[in-house]
């Protein structure tokens, strides 16, 4: 019997009255006014004792329902696991887990798919790996078939044998389907550079990734099919709401609420002069409860029919108890449609037209090429993306390929000879490999930022 079978028998058994306990409660209202006088702290001791006795009896009679007693300790990891998403929190918290169950052994290393929580359009897999503690951490990468149209987590690291890692996938463009095969590929993390980061020099900081197969030590497929009940999970919602945001025009096309998060759908006029390259947003229903940016996870995508964002991912309200919700934007990043390229004299370590809030550090020069460092303020919840497409010019129009970008918080004070601003700015750092010449020439992906505080009603 798997995990989710037992589950589904446990609940039915669980609705079904014990014969044992059959009539406890007529028998009790017959005997109430000759117990009235047994009370303790204003309770009725026979009460106490009843419901004692039925514990007592469900425990000893029926042992699925001391399983899920016992399992306590598993779902408390499970809810430690997801802590750091509102919307999984609220599912686990909901019962909104489908239990899997299925364990494989193969060189000494057992593998099993303990749960899953899944709606129409995204797939979250807890799995754990129990192996001999002295082989180290642990990586998986993973497969999943028919994948077409998801997209995230390649892969999980284990820390150490027994521990409950997620494997995320948002599916894009099709609902998650019923049926599929996951393969975890199992090696040790020191074959994935699990060591600290090297210095950004030397050769391998400007030759271009090779994606080496590592020496898998087990590899296992899961077939998982998924309870129709869950997959079906999710609402859309055609609003078709205009409304303006720092002199643009923009449309709020749809919402889909699904319980492991929502999304939100922008068109925009045609006739604006910038691209939409970011918000600062946040829902809001009656209660005054929040549902932020998603974390650990797609956070948007882009227009389908042009350049900028077009579709933001959130925390999800499904769970909530408000019947109101209203959108807040408080920020948004632009690219404007007629800004020229950024230049970099990597020389002289000037720079004109950078994006707004961000500056240039300096350069350094190697055999090999460039290394670029530059500096930007942080964006909600202190995280740290790229500021620049991956590619750069020289003056003759020959372009160079970025392979990698670094990022650090905060910035070298050359002054003070320590690193500051940890809070508030991050530098990034890339090469730029085989440019021989001083200038180059970068593709921004914003170009100025504006505080704004729009409301748009949702339903």
């Amino acid at each position: 019997m798997t995990r989710n079978e037992e589950y589904q028998a446990l609940l039915q058994e669980l609705e079904t009255t014990p014969a044992a306990l059959d009539g406890a409660v007529e028998r009790a209202l017959r005997r109430r006014k000759r117990d009235r006088r047994l009370r303790l702290f204003g309770v009725p001791a026979g009460s106490l004792a009843a419901c004692f006795a039925a514990f007592v009896l469900l425990v000893n009679l029926f042992p699925p329902f001391a399983r899920a007693c016992g399992s306590v300790p598993v779902l408390r990891e499970l809810a430690q696991a997801v802590a750091w998403s509102p919307s999984l929190s609220a599912a686990v918290e909901n019962d909104y887990v489908q239990p899997i169950g299925q364990s494989q052994t193969v060189n000494g290393v057992t593998a099993t798919v303990e749960y899953v929580i899944v709606d129409r359009k995204q797939l979250n897999i807890f799995y754990t790996l129990d192996y001999a503690p002295d082989l180290g951490p642990m990586w998986a990468d993973c497969r999943i078939t028919p994948g077409d149209g998801s997209a995230g987590d390649a892969g999980g690291r284990t820390e150490k044998p027994g521990e409950l890692v997620e494997i995320k996938r948002d599916f894009v463009d099709r609902d998650v389907p019923g049926i599929l095969d996951l393969t975890l590929s199992v090696y040790p993390a020191e074959q994935d550079g699990g060591g600290p980061p090297a210095e950004n020099t030397g050769d391998g900081y400007f030759d271009q990734p090779v994606d080496d197969q590592p020496a898998y030590l087990a590899e296992m497929t899961f077939h998982l099919e998924f309870d129709p009940y869950f997959t079906a999970q999710g609402t859309l919602l055609e609003l078709n709401r205009t409304f303006a945001l720092d002199g643009q025009t923009f449309t709020l096309q749809e919402a889909e609420i699904y319980p492991t998060h929502l999304r939100l759908t922008l068109t925009a006029d045609p006739d604006n002069t910038a691209w939409l390259a970011g918000l600062d947003l946040y829902l809001e229903n009656e209660h005054g409860e929040r549902f932020e940016k998603s974390l650990g996870g797609i956070t948007a995508s882009g227009d389908p029919e042009g350049e900028g964002m077009g579709t933001f991912w959130l925390d999800s309200p499904f769970f909530s108890q408000g019947e109101h919700l209203t959108l807040h934007i408080t920020g948004v990043r632009w690219k404007d449609k007629d800004a020229p390229p950024v230049k970099l004299n990597l020389a002289e370590g000037t720079a004109e037209n950078l994006p707004e809030g961000t500056w240039f550090q300096g350069a350094e020069r190697l055999p090999e090429g460039w290394i670029v460092y530059l500096v930007s303020p942080l964006m909600e919840n202190r995280t740290m993306g790229s500021v620049f497409s991956r590619g750069a010019w020289d003056e003759d129009g020959n372009y160079y390929e970025i392979w990698q970008f670094g990022s650090s918080y905060g910035y070298w004070d050359e002054t003070a000879q320590e690193r500051v601003g940890e809070d508030r700015w991050y530098t990034e750092d890339f090469p730029l490999a085989g440019l021989a010449g001083d200038t180059a020439y970068l593709d921004p992906c914003y170009n100025r930022m504006a505080a704004v505080d729009a409301a748009v009603p949702i339903q």
